[in-house]
């Protein structure tokens, strides 16, 4: 049986929206992308309305119908690891049928009555019509049993009889009989007048008048005995009848002939002045025969021979006129097959008749009939005429009559077909579809024999249905060119014929080829490798876009995919020859026929897209084809197609809508309207009602060009999919790696967006160990422990689903580890969501077109780093780390200056925090400077004091860090209390001890963490000190000696 199902305009659920209309495009139809099958059915469809659907992105609809079952279909469905089945029930498959069996599906049978003799005499006043149901399978014979019976019903004017047949056999079949009372023959109406026969003969031999009886019937129940009860004359119902359950059906009308004993005539013309009378039904074996000559008013013909030539076993016994006026002379010859007579006829001038108005009689011929064995025999009889010497006429020439000898008083035979309806699915298939057939004949005493065997056949036209060579079906192969509510198929069987009439369905061409995409364009930020065999031939180097689609290293962007349906229409003529169209099922339905054609779908240049799973195309290269659907039977035939394009524009990801579905309901119900259709709504379910409970993901991507596709398209090697939860106490992620998507699992109750998907490039096309995410979305789950039945409220009558919204969505910081996520348990119970904006991203989280562009830059790169590159970068990196160094060392003796502390004196501060510079000769400092001695905190250190020659400025070491803390006091007039000058030493004296100028620093080594300066700079006039020890002389001197420093340091 059929079925399977971008967006399905069959079953394409429209977004609820609560926005005002607006003159921009709708937003493309999301809907669950659930997978529909039927079960159990030999012919039904799945079907696409005209009319626009609205729906949920949680649900999918399907419309279908059946047309040819035994048992009861089931509908399934599939989406990830859940799935459901429920069959249709027998009220939803046929809601009123006149066979109504118990315990039996009776949805295809329909009852088929055939009146034997539409011409009824008071004579044989029997009524016969014969009773068979079509549309059910002649190999079951399990309801055999359980057929019903059949009540026929006669009508004339207020008068009526009935009577009862059961229907039984593998054909379902049962024949009639009802007499007529002589009462009915009686009413005196206008005459019928004689009516014309084969070969322009004329109904003799009737002498009374005829009226009109209608027929109708009706289906009961047999009795407990399993017998149908009798039918009685006069009106209501005898007692003990069960009433009828259906009314009352038309079969048809039956004309009623009061006709003398005399046989019926027709006349057979042998030329322009004589013709024959003999009877119409078929002869008996041992049957006289009796042919009659008559000429023609007005004829001059007075002398003639008449030869007759019968062939073996029709004897002529004798000759005769009751005309006096003509006299007859016969002669036999016997052969071994035939027998010729010899008949001179001649006219008695001497016998004077009047004149006649009418035909005049000339002899009568009497045959009899030989036995035979077989079942029934044709005899032939050659009439030829010469006038002895005279002129014949042109057109004289042999006459043959054909004489029908049975065995049995056959009535008429019936063709029965299993079936009515041939639905010509062989046009879109090649696959021959072919119906069984039966002949039976009806005798005069009510036997019903099977005549198969025996019959010959032929189709009036077959450019709508053919007929088997052995007349056991009737099929349709394919070549067929038209339909038709009445194809005939002749059957005949010994001297009998009668057509079989059929109802031929075809589908309308060209096929309509539906695309969910017309225009497959690049997907910006979506990069997958290329096949060895499907390399990209794109060599144009125009502008920078075609430059960063240029691949070097085996990756492109991702082209987007398209769904492909195939619909059609089936359709007939009304009558052979006209060209009013009938459609099944109406207008507003087309026919899903996507996998009848699904191996002749071709793309005409393969170069530039193809089929992948049969039903979605796939881009591969710029360029524009056409989709088409081979015809499976003609060479270059094409039954439909659909044109595309591959385009170079490059389309965005707007949007990654994401459901959690944590199971699936189905529900069946009749179409609104139609009785024959119905519909197949699946709905996914949300909440998490268990511990451990498994969820799977629906995700849809929305791109910039108005259209959607569901991820299922696409190759899963293409693309990684990573979910992570912000809340693992109430969902954490499972993540197989057999398992196609993510697996959301129940921990504990909670609801809100706890749960954020990322979309990101493979593996084979990642440009640095950062992933390159395509698109990402929060995900709504609500877990909720308790009776399976709490999830119900989720689900309504209407089609309208009611979920817990999400009162306050979490923006995401990737810098933030650990966040949990709090929801709300204030919210009511069940709110109907907005789901245009559910789930999406949030403000924040939207890209802008420059992010777009920034990070489309990132992830197209067309080429990797070469070495230069990574040098140069690597260089880069060194500088500007020797920068940061640089800032940190200013930034921590910034600080370092600014909380120094000032002296009690009031002297002017010096930025340095320390004295680094001091005289020594090698002896203690205190014995040489009249200087206030200075206890030091450190014994360790081996300077007691430090001193200096400084104009008056005198300030200590408050740094924290030092380990020697001095002072030292000036003198008033800035000068040093231990110059070279009052010592009275020669300085370049070898003998003298020369003072030394020691540097060092009093402060303890940073760690290594942190960087440091270890030589303190401070302006010049925080510096202001003289030695005459150094051997200045000139305060320049000085200044030159201090901008060395400086520049040294």
């Amino acid at each position: 049986t059929l079925i399977k199902r971008k967006i399905s305009p069959t079953s394409s659920d429209a977004l609820l929206s609560s926005s005002a209309m607006t003159a921009s495009p709708s937003p493309p139809n999301v809907y669950l992308p659930a997978n529909f099958k039927m079960s159990n059915a030999q012919l039904a469809f799945f079907l696409s309305s005209s009319s626009p659907s609205t729906g949920h992105p949680l649900q999918h609809s399907e419309s279908f119908v059946v047309f040819q079952t035994k048992d009861l279909p089931a509908i399934n469905i599939s989406f990830g690891p859940f799935a459901r089945d429920q069959a249709l029930s027998k009220e939803l498959l046929q809601p009123a049928s006149p066979l109504d069996i118990p315990g039996q599906l009776t949805v295809n049978w329909k009852v088929r009555a055939f009146i034997v003799q539409a011409r009824v005499f008071s004579s044989n006043p029997t009524v016969q019509v014969f009773f068979y149901i079509a549309g059910r399978d002649w190999d079951d014979f399990k309801a055999q049993d359980k057929l019903p019976c059949v009540r026929l019903h006669a009508f004339r004017d207020v008068r009526e009889i009935k009577t009862s047949c059961r229907m039984k056999g593998n054909l379902a079949q049962c024949l009639a009989q009802l007499e007529l009372p002589p009462s009915w023959f009686n009413t005196n109406v206008a005459p019928l007048g004689r009516r014309k026969g084969s070969g322009d003969g004329l109904l003799d031999g009737l002498t009374s008048e005829t009226l009109q009886a209608e027929l109708y019937y009706t289906l009961h129940e047999p009795n407990l005995d399993g017998e149908c009860s009798e039918g009685h004359r006069g009106g209501g119902a005898s007692r003990g009848e069960p009433p009828s359950q259906h009314p009352l059906l038309r079969i048809g009308s039956i004309s009623l002939y009061q006709a003398s004993q005399e046989q019926l005539l027709v006349d057979k013309q042998l030329d322009k002045n004589m013709f024959l009378r003999l009877p119409e039904k078929p002869l008996k074996p041992g049957e006289t025969l009796k042919i009659f000559l008559y000429l023609m008013p007005n004829s001059t013909i007075e002398q003639f021979t008449l030869k007759v030539k019968a062939k073996k076993g029709v004897n002529l016994l004798q000759t005769k006129s009751k005309n006096a006026q003509w006299k007859v002379d016969w002669e036999v010859q016997s052969g071994a097959k035939h027998s010729i007579t010899t008949i001179d006829v001649n006219k008695n001038k001497a016998v004077k008749q009047g004149d006649v108005l009418g035909n005049v009689e000339v002899m009568q011929l009497d045959f009899e009939m030989e036995n035979f064995t077989s079942l029934s025999v044709t005899r032939r009889i050659n009439w030829n005429i010469d006038y002895k010497g005279q002129n014949p006429p042109p057109d004289s020439e042999k006459v043959v009559t054909e004489l029908t000898v049975v065995q049995r008083d056959i009535q008429a035979i019936i063709p029965l077909a299993m079936d009515t309806e041939i639905i010509n699915t062989a046009i879109l298939t090649g696959r021959t579809v072919a119906i069984p057939v039966k002949m039976v004949s009806i005798e005069m005493n009510g036997a019903v024999t099977d005549v198969s065997a025996f019959v010959q056949c032929k189709s009036s036209n077959e450019d709508i249905v053919k007929v088997s060579m052995n007349c056991d079906y009737v099929f349709v192969n394919g070549k067929e060119t038209r339909g038709s509510m009445n194809a005939r198929v002749i059957f005949s069987y010994e001297h009998l014929s009668a057509p079989l009439e059929l109802t031929v369905w075809v589908p309308k061409l060209p096929l309509q080829v539906e695309l969910s995409d017309n225009n497959l364009s690049f997907i910006k930020g979506w990069r997958v490798p290329i096949l060895p065999d499907r390399r990209s031939t794109r060599d144009s180097d125009a502008d920078d876009e075609d430059d960063e689609r240029r691949v070097s290293r085996g990756c492109t962007l991702q082209y987007q995919r398209a769904l492909v349906k195939v619909l059609t229409q089936f359709h007939t003529t009304s009558t052979e020859g006209t060209d009013q169209v009938i459609t099944m099922l109406g207008p507003d339905w087309q026919v899903d026929v996507t996998d009848l054609v699904q191996d002749s779908l071709k793309v005409a240049d393969p170069r530039i897209a193809e089929l992948v799973d049969r039903t979605v195309l796939v881009g591969l290269e710029l360029g524009s084809t056409v989709l088409k659907v081979e015809s499976p039977l003609a060479v270059d035939a094409v039954l439909g197609e659909a044109a595309f394009s591959v385009t170079d524009d490059k389309v965005s990801i707007t949007e990654l809508r994401v459901h959690a579905i944590s199971g699936l309901t189905l529900s069946l119900q009749p179409s609104p309207g139609n009785s024959h259709t119905m519909v197949a709504k699946a709905t996914g379910l949300q909440t998490l009602t268990a511990p451990k409970q498994e969820a799977s993901l629906s995700l849809w991507m929305l791109f910039s060009d108005n259209t959607a596709a569901t991820l299922t398209y696409f190759d899963p090697k293409d693309y990684n999919l990573n979910a992570s939860t912000l809340d693992d106490k109430v969902v954490s992620v499972s993540q197989e790696p057999q398992q196609r998507w993510p697996v959301l699992v129940a921990e504990g109750e909670g609801s809100g967006e706890m749960v954020r998907v990322e979309m990101t490039i493979c593996e084979a096309c990642q440009k640095t160990k950062r992933k390159s995410v395509i698109a990402s979305a929060a995900v709504y789950v609500k877990v909720r422990f308790g009776p399976e039945e709490d999830s119900e409220e989720e689900v309504t009558t209407e089609g309208e689903i009611e979920l817990v919204p999400v009162t306050r969505r979490p923006i995401i910081d990737p810098n933030i580890s650990g966040r949990i996520y709090e929801t709300s348990n204030e919210q009511p119970a069940s709110v109907p969501i907005d789901y245009t904006n559910f789930p999406t991203m949030s403000n924040e989280e939207r890209p802008t077109d420059s992010d777009e562009e920034e990070e489309d830059d990132f992830v197209h790169s067309p080429r990797n780093m070469t070495d230069l590159e990574i040098g140069m970068y690597a260089l880069l990196g060194v500088f500007c780390l020797a920068i940061l160094v640089f800032l940190i060392n200013c930034i921590v003796f910034v600080l370092k200056y600014r909380h120094k502390r000032i002296p009690p004196e009031g002297q002017a501060n010096m930025d340095h925090s320390h004295h680094w510079v001091f005289l020594g000769n090698g002896q203690p400092l205190r014995a040489q400077c009249d200087l206030s001695p200075q206890q030091v905190e450190s014994p360790s250190n081996p300077l007691e004091g430090v001193q200096t020659c400084c104009h008056g400025d005198h300030h200590s070491s408050g740094s924290s860090q030092t380990s020697v803390q001095s002072q030292v006091h000036g003198r008033g007039d800035g000068s040093s209390g231990g110059s070279t000058k009052e010592n009275g030493e020669d300085a370049s004296s070898p003998t003298s001890k020369r003072k030394r100028v020691k540097f060092t620093t009093f402060t303890t080594l940073p760690t290594e963490e942190l960087p440091y300066n270890s030589i303190p700079i401070a302006d010049e006039e925080d510096i202001q000190w003289v030695c005459q020890d150094m051997g200045f002389q000139d305060p320049e001197e000085l200044h030159d000696y201090m901008r060395r420093i400086k520049e040294i340091a």
